[in-house]
């Protein structure tokens, strides 16, 4: 990085509207050849890519082009393209990097905004707020494809247009065009070069006020998105449904299937918007040994996961007798989940509470989250304690029940091959039960080293109870390592609820009583 710093410009937009052509033409010769620009409307970016130079007056410049939040390609959902931003942009934040500005390119023949460029602008806006809009710079594109005439007076109509440009203009946002030459990109470049830098709405949310991405504007704004195109196709299929029989059947049924494939694509970018991203501190926390924090195991939710598909698949085979060896361990999974989920949230808000601690160094935010009431790291270990200790009451119910049948040989040759093969689905679940268990017992000590880390800070703070912050380095290096621990926790266990409760699909209901 150059000594002083890189002045950063980030370049946004819908897929197609020319992102990397104008970074191409931006960028001195040399480089343009590692610059990929593609000839149709599909995007050849997939991920967040920059470019640095050194201008003639010696200044440090890096341009980055990034997905447009309507790409098509599997997996380039429209939260995974604000993962990448947002983890970009803390990033740059955290390495002092100054934000130059941001380029929003849009094609000069679109006077009218469609779903996915209203959907783009909306988001865009309020990854920016209104304190950086005056270091934006819409640049409109392809001016080839249109006459002069035409392309100015498209140009006005975007310009006044409440729908288009006009509010973002009217907040100190500047429109320039791009002509396709070196000349018209430079200008919009040094443009830029001349503002003072900028702090974005969604940095400053996530790094300053603490807020998990789903919380932050430009996270809102997509998650009210996707749950109303969520709503429109359930409307769809509830149709669907009674129309089932009026025309084609098949025709229906297909129809319906895919609505179902969408609605689970949608809600596995709601998951993913949820797990968030690893905000940096304004310094790197400093490395830590692996035994103190390690990163959280999962392997207790893909074996919840596992068993309740092996319960739902041999719920025919299991003994009528006894329900407890299906009923009592499933509900079991499900309070599982129903506690994850609330321990994740309570996390999630002391985590907003440490960063902006250790952020500020205010000694009486710290105290507030060290007295709260239950806090949320005993909270969270009491739900992995709790959970071990009911899994070991339903193993050992479920063992007793196994202990009253005969041995295999002795069950086939009396009551013959259905009921060993009840017996050994029994067995299976037993195991299963016992490995979920054996997680568990990992995850409640996982987090007590975390625990004790805490209670350090809990003493560091009465022998610094007499000021209003603190400079106490092992405390500021201690926070790091339990933001990361706590951060690398939320990550793993953000989608448990929904993970848990897919599995548990179609399976009868009194499966999640506990039966007495």
């Amino acid at each position: 990085m150059h000594p002083n710093g890189e002045k950063v410009i980030v370049v946004m937009g819908p897929t197609g509207v020319g992102k990397s052509s104008f970074i191409q033409d931006s960028v001195p010769s040399s480089l343009r050849i590692k610059i990929k620009v593609g000839d149709s409307l599909k995007s050849e970016t997939n991920e967040v890519q920059s470019v640095s130079w050194i201008t003639e007056d010696g200044t440090a410049v890096k341009l980055v082009d990034t997905p447009g939040f309507d790409d098509s390609r599997a997996g380039m959902t429209d939260a995974r393209v604000l993962k990448m931003i947002a983890t970009f942009l803390t990033n740059e934040h955290g390495k002092k990097s100054p934000l130059a500005g941001l380029i929003y390119v849009h094609r000069i023949s679109d006077t009218r905004m469609g779903g996915s460029l209203q959907r783009n602008l909306r988001i865009f806006q309020k990854i920016c707020g209104p304190i950086s809009l005056k270091n934006v710079v819409i640049v409109t594109t392809m001016w080839d494809m249109v006459i002069p005439e035409e392309g100015l007076r498209h140009e006005q109509e975007l310009r006044s247009g409440q729908t288009m440009f006009k509010p973002l203009l009217d907040e100190g946002a500047t429109m320039m065009p791009h002509k396709r030459t070196p000349k018209s990109a430079a200008d919009v470049i040094n443009h830029l070069l001349g503002k003072d830098a900028t702090m974005t709405q969604i940095v400053r949310e996530l790094m300053q006020e603490g807020k998990a991405l789903e919380s932050t504007a430009a996270g809102s704004e997509l998650i009210n998105d996707l749950q109303a195109r969520l709503q429109k196709i359930n409307n769809e299929r509830e149709t669907s449904k009674v129309e089932i029989g009026e025309i084609a059947q098949t025709e229906i049924v297909e129809e319906m299937r895919t609505m179902e494939q969408t609605m689970a694509g949608l809600l596995q970018e709601l998951a993913e918007l949820k797990r968030g991203i690893r905000v940096p501190m304004e310094s790197d926390p400093p490395p830590y040994e692996s035994t103190n924090f390690p990163i959280p195991e999962t392997k207790c939710i893909g074996h919840c996961v596992k068993f309740l598909r092996l319960v739902k698949a041999s719920k025919s085979t299991i003994p009528p007798a006894h329900p407890k060896i299906s009923s009592l361990a499933a509900s079991r999974a499900n309070q599982l989940a129903d506690a994850v989920e609330g321990s994740v949230k309570n996390v999630q808000r002391g985590l907003s509470i440490l960063r902006l601690t250790l952020n500020s160094g205010n000694m009486h935010a710290l105290q507030q989250f060290v007295k709260g009431d239950p806090p949320p790291h005993s909270f969270t270990q009491g739900i992995w304690t709790k959970a071990q200790t009911d899994m070991e009451i339903t193993s050992n119910d479920i063992g007793d029940v196994l202990s009253m049948y005969p041995k295999p040989g002795i069950i086939n040759r009396f009551f013959g091959g259905a009921a060993v093969r009840q017996f050994e689905t029994s067995n299976e679940i037993l195991e299963s039960i016992r490995v979920i268990t054996t997680d568990m017992r990992t995850m409640a000590d996982w987090w007590r080293p975390v625990i004790h880390a805490l209670g350090n800070v809990e003493d560091a703070t009465h022998r610094m109870s007499g000021g209003t912050g603190f400079d106490d380095s092992t405390v500021k290096i201690t926070l790091r390592r339990v933001i990361c621990a706590l951060e690398s926790y939320c990550e793993a266990y953000a989608t448990c609820q929904d993970d848990i409760l897919k599995a548990a699909e179609g399976m009868p209901v009194q499966y999640f009583r506990i039966q007495e």
